[in-house]
């Protein structure tokens, strides 16, 4: 099972390829890097065909079974929240459109899971990535946007999201919380 990782942006946009089944069993990293959206200074509308063209590029080199990225979160800035939606529109359409399940994740969860911490620091998060995938401690991340799509990646395959994912290219949000917490309705 290969798992696409994304941390959409419309300056730059991380993306990691994941597969499942390493030695004993460990994710391994295959690929990463980052789409710089921004060169040239082109209008937002540019900015989102290069996301989807480069992340096409992407699905054709590694053929991902799984398209994983955050759930959509609402920050302080409007602005940014919107900016962020539009990316997020672009990589669903392009998973939809490839025929690709979607596994999204919220951003505390990502957090929690690979760093142990909902509150967990981009630093914090690109180390135990590093660790989690053992990878050489040198190993760098062109950008935090990169390491964090390696994070969303390996949560997707720690929170087991790809069976469900995988069965149906239509995937609905799925709830989840620590192991043994349970949601207040008893779900």
């Amino acid at each position: 099972m290969r798992v696409l990782g994304v941390d959409p942006g419309t300056r730059l946009a991380g993306w990691a390829v994941l597969a499942e089944g390493g030695a004993a069993g460990e994710p391994t990293l295959v690929a990463s890097g980052t789409l710089r959206l921004d060169r040239g200074r082109p209008d937002a509308a540019e900015r989102l065909r290069r996301l989807h063209d480069g992340l096409g590029e992407v699905l054709d080199a590694h053929r991902p079974d799984v398209v994983a990225l955050e759930a959509a979160y609402f920050g302080v800035n409007a602005r940014s929240a919107l900016k962020l939606g539009e990316a997020r529109g672009a990589v669903l359409l392009l998973a939809a459109t490839r025929g690709l399940a979607v596994a999204e994740l919220s951003p505390a969860t990502v957090k929690r899971r690979v760093a142990g911490n909902g509150n967990a620091s981009k630093e914090q998060v690109a180390a135990l990535v590093r660790v989690r995938l053992a990878l050489d401690p040198a190993h760098d991340f062109a950008t935090p946007d990169e390491s964090d799509a390696a994070a969303v990646a390996l949560c997707a395959l720690v929170e087991r999201a790809l069976p469900a994912a995988a069965a149906s290219p239509v995937r609905r949000r799925r709830r989840t919380l620590p192991p043994g917490a349970r949601f207040q309705d008893g779900s």
